[in-house]
């Protein structure tokens, strides 16, 4: 029979937070890594000798450390990415709450929420991702909460189509946070090839990942992409454990196979200036960038540990210009606060870019068609306020 090669679509990739960097715990219970492209792989420089030895030839080549990176492309889903994009933001998710059984107005031309007793400043504040399940169409789909008091939330950046509701009973619910952070979170990764028409699997695992950033782009008429790159301390081949010669994952594993959460697409996006829609806008790209590089030390073959820089948050916007209220902000050097809102069918994402600036904006005529506006810029924080925000909230 002729050999096979291994498949990407038959290799399923797992990971696992670590408690110490750089060793998988004892019987891992695997998640799975949701991708659509990227494996952990191992570089090393060539060390060429200069020795002179009578010859034009090169006498001898070594090779040096074991430099493991890699970059996985996704599909963003509800849940699914949450532990790598804390694990690139260095942080752990806040979680959020529910308050039970309010009893609920809507006043759908002043985007209000109205309940009939309590208080909402206890358990929300501007900036909030909030949904109201029990309400009914639009009103039950999730917001920014962009005012607040006693007894009414006001989300004025609602894009869609809001209806009266009187007396309607509903769960209030608030979303986990994730902003800048400083812990330490390695995860071990678990690359399984799978053999075709008798081959026998493979296995490499690799140790102490960390995610160095990400990136999350939001496009018309696509599936919400992104790419999360990582830089690793060690990889190994699993060797065959006699005397069936036949490679196993780690002694005590476990796996989870939950694919069922649907990847966002462009028709689940609403974004904002503050307030203000972004109108005619093509594509919404957040990048995520923690200037991280692989550190090493004599007498080690590999990685010994992750240097993190600055978290530098930037965004870019493209789309068709119609006004030259953007494009003015840039020139003013405004602060600005720029959202994204994912509200698919299996939960809700945000992304909030606080204290952001414009720092190109370029108009373009390229022939008789809509002119066009590109613009990028950077979020700025300190050490009382995350220059990103991200929010989950998970629906019924």
């Amino acid at each position: 029979m002729a050999t096979q090669p291994y498949k990407g679509a038959t290799t399923a990739q797992f990971y696992v937070e670590e408690l110490t960097a750089g060793i998988t715990p004892t019987s891992p219970a695997w998640k799975p890594l949701r991708y659509t492209g990227g494996v952990p792989s191992i570089t090393r420089d060539a060390l060429v000798s200069n020795e002179l030895d009578g010859s034009r030839e090169t006498s001898s080549i070594r090779t040096g450390n074991k430099q493991v990176s890699g970059e996985y492309a996704i599909e963003l889903s509800a849940r699914s990415q949450d532990d790598l994009l804390a694990g690139a933001m260095t942080s752990a998710w806040q979680a959020g709450s529910t308050i039970a059984a309010l009893t609920v107005d809507v006043d759908a031309t002043a985007k209000t929420f109205t309940r009939s007793a309590g208080d909402f400043t206890n358990d929300v504040e501007v900036g909030d991702l909030i949904a109201f399940p029990g309400l009914t169409g639009n009103n039950a789909k999730p917001f920014i909460v962009t005012a607040v008091t006693a007894l009414v939330v006001t989300g004025a950046a609602i894009q869609v189509a809001l209806t009266n509701e009187t007396d309607i009973t509903s769960d209030m619910v608030v979303a986990d946070k994730l902003e800048t952070g400083n812990l330490c979170k390695t995860f071990s990764i678990l690359t399984w090839m799978k053999g075709q028409c008798g081959g026998a699997d493979s296995f490499l695992l690799t140790r102490g990942v960390e995610f160095s950033g990400f990136s999350i782009e939001q496009a018309v008429n696509a599936m919400v992409t992104g790419s999360f790159p990582f830089i690793g301390l060690s990889q190994e081949i699993i060797q065959p454990i006699p005397p069936s010669l036949i490679p196993v994952p780690p002694a005590g594993s476990t796996f989870v196979t939950d694919f069922d959460a649907q990847p966002f697409s462009s028709v689940d996006v609403s974004a904002f200036n503050g307030t203000a829609p972004l109108t005619l806008i093509d594509s919404f790209t957040i990048t995520n960038d923690n200037a991280a590089s692989a550190q090493f030390e004599l007498g080690n073959a590999e990685v010994a540990f992750v240097e993190r820089g600055r978290a530098a948050n930037t965004f870019s916007l493209a789309g068709k210009l119609y006004s030259m209220a953007l494009h003015q902000q840039f020139l003013n050097e405004d602060q600005i606060e720029l959202t994204s809102i994912l509200s698919g069918p299996d939960g809700a994402m945000s992304f909030t870019l606080k204290r952001a600036e414009f720092t190109t904006s370029t108009i373009e005529i390229g022939g008789p068609e809509s002119i066009t506006i590109s613009m990028e810029g950077q979020a700025t924080g300190n050490s009382t306020l995350s220059s990103i925000v991200i929010q989950r909230l998970a629906l019924a």
